[in-house]
């Protein structure tokens, strides 16, 4: 029985493996191991960047139903007070005609209303103003703007990281082929782009510590979970 292929997720790494790596690359640069994990970083950041599109969809969506809710809700509310008025004109209507039995049934059936109304239009107002605003506080355009920025850079950088290891090893493959060497030292490139490794990891920080602060002024929604 054929079974159909699997498809592995991208590797990520933690925040915690991340500290460890890069310190390890600040002590020693030369033997470091965080040129491999570099693509797992990318791929971190780009699945934290998917589910945080994906959760501000989600939210721009609840903010036009909760807005709905709220305008619908207040109309029902009016209604409503109209109808209470009217049985309340009834029950006084039928007191007059000494109708006691009638007039107490409008009478009471009014006031029950009344508490139901009351309760929902509470429902209503508190469900907006415990909604509205932090909605709109997790919402605001310059925030997204910001992490979209922050996400273009770091493509940028490794890009430019990853055409310039290219080129070093081409470099370096045709300076050991000229020389007839099998392999020189620092193959890797590691010391050499050490500076552009720096500018990534700054980058990585920076995109953490913008999720962070995102994590915190958020209430409807747990917006961030690190690997």
């Amino acid at each position: 029985v054929s079974s159909s292929p699997q498809h592995s997720r991208p590797e990520r790494i933690s925040i915690s493996d991340f500290v460890v790596l890069t310190n390890e690359d600040l002590s020693s640069p030369g033997t470091s191991s965080f040129q491999s994990k570099m693509s797992d970083c990318r791929n971190t950041v780009s699945a934290v960047e998917e589910s945080l599109e994906m959760d501000h969809t989600t939210l721009l969506k609840m903010k036009k139903i909760i807005k709905a809710i709220h305008t619908s809700g207040l109309s029902h509310v009016e209604n409503k007070e109209h109808y209470i008025e009217m049985l309340e004109n009834l029950g006084n209507s039928h007191l007059t005609q000494d109708n006691n039995e009638v007039s107490t049934g409008f009478l009471n059936l009014a006031v029950f209303t009344r508490e139901v109304t009351a309760l929902f239009k509470s429902l209503v107002q508190n469900l907006n103003n415990t909604m509205a605003f932090p909605l709109e506080n997790v919402l605001k355009s310059e925030l997204r703007d910001s992490r979209l920025d922050l996400k273009k850079q770091m493509e940028k950088s490794w890009k430019e990281y990853d055409i310039k290891i290219g080129k070093l090893e081409k470099e370096r493959k045709e300076k050991s082929r000229q020389l007839g060497l099998i392999r020189t030292e620092g193959s890797d490139g590691s010391e050499d782009m050490e500076r552009e490794r720096r500018s990534f990891q700054l980058q990585m920080c920076e995109v953490r510590t913008l999720c962070q602060s995102k994590h915190q002024i958020q209430t409807p929604i747990t917006y961030l979970r690190w690997a």
